[in-house]
């Protein structure tokens, strides 16, 4: 029991700590929010500058407004619903087989539902806690001492597509290049991305071939030395088993490339069409958009605001001024994708609050993950 200095009233100690606890929990709620609020607030106003710079620029080249008073093309715009409805069936079928890669039990009917709903987060949220988060949280949930492995499949599912996306960029790039396309041999700036994709590509192909030559004994010494790092040793080394596992289990990265590159193909074709949605002129060649695009999707990703809003008009607008072309015609196209993920998003809304009503979602269990100790993978 601790007593005030007055001598007036003793006061629990176990009282004192649940205020400053709760203190605690009300300061990091605030900060949470005030944090999301930013986000919102860089996205949109980014967004707006765009717009307004945009709307009806003084010259040739159309603006914004000149490109929606347009009567829009509704067979582009179902191409590109289709489109994406089919990319993002594959990307959720590319984590399942990730997921399953592990031996984390898993149906193919909880990734489309868990995937619904971090896409209804990506799309509309801008907490800490993204879309991907939340789906290894959940699978976590069901898989006791794998929660590490868990979120090791959603980081290997982001990172198989970031590769993915990189890679398109150089092989098509520099396909296109080699064939003589004026577009991009007579362009520094292209020229200078494909030079840039093609060498990271290069490296993650070299540390892919050189961990295959790593031996077991030296795996489980390295998973042993991260085992003594403080509070994340245990972690870390659950970690190091999932990406070992995925090394022993080539075939599954392979057919998770190739699953990758076809979304990819999608997605560069539904940029195609979104810029034609609302007839442009001079829009960029599909040959231009296959080096383009790719990098402006990773460029976004990378953006704090919900869904990379703003972020994703605001560079795919400059990448086609690296064109030539007007900076408008970009803006208009990503936004008019923007509508069809929006879309998407809701179903994963309206999954989200099923699962919500049925208790089927964790509170605050992302503080968590990774907590458990780690269990040695299978390898077959």
């Amino acid at each position: 029991m601790r007593v005030r200095l007055d001598g007036i009233s003793p006061i629990p100690h176990n009282a004192t700590i649940d205020h400053a606890n709760g203190d605690n929990e009300v300061k990091k709620h605030a900060r949470a929010w005030i944090i999301g609020l930013a986000k919102y607030g860089i996205g949109f106003g980014l967004l707006a500058y765009i717009l307004r710079a945009n709307w009806d620029p003084k010259g040739t080249s159309p603006g914004i407004s000149g490109l929606i008073e347009q009567t829009p093309d509704l067979a582009a715009f179902l191409g590109l619903a289709i489109l994406a409805v089919v990319c993002v069936s594959i990307q959720f079928v590319r984590w399942y087989v990730l997921v399953r890669a592990l031996d984390i039990p898993f149906t193919i009917e909880n990734a489309f539902r868990l995937g619904l709903v971090g896409a209804f987060y990506n799309a509309f949220l801008p907490g800490s806690v993204g879309g991907d988060l939340v789906k290894a949280v959940i699978i976590a949930k069901d898989s006791p001492g794998r929660r590490a492995s868990a979120v090791a499949t959603v980081a290997a599912d982001r990172f198989v597509g970031l590769f993915g996306l990189i890679w398109f960029s150089a092989v098509f790039g520099g396909g296109f290049w080699l064939a003589g396309d004026t577009r991009i041999s007579e362009n520094a700036y292209m020229q200078k991305i494909v030079v840039a994709c093609s060498g990271i590509t290069i490296g993650a192909v070299l540390g892919w071939i050189v961990m295959g030559f790593l031996p077991q004994t030296r795996a489980d010494r390295f998973a042993n030395r991260l085992k003594i790092v403080p509070k994340l040793g245990n972690t870390l080394a659950e970690l190091w088993f999932a990406v070992w596992t995925y090394r022993q289990r080539p075939r599954v990265i392979y057919a998770t490339i190739a699953m990758t590159a076809v979304v990819h193909l999608g997605f560069v074709l539904m940029f195609h069409l979104a810029v034609r949605v609302f007839p442009a002129i001079d829009p960029a060649s599909l040959s231009e958009h296959f080096v383009i695009a790719p990098i402006g999707y990773i460029a976004q990703a990378f953006f704090p605001a919900p869904g990379g809003l703003g972020g994703g008009e605001f560079i795919f607008g400059y990448l086609y001024t690296l064109l030539g072309r007007p900076e408008a015609t970009g803006v208009v196209g990503r936004l008019t994708m923007r509508v069809v993920e929006w879309g998407i998003g809701l179903v994963g809304l309206y999954v989200f609050l099923r699962m919500k009503a049925h208790h089927e979602l964790p509170e605050e269990e992302d503080e968590k993950i990774g907590s458990d100790p780690p269990t040695p993978v299978p390898v077959a």
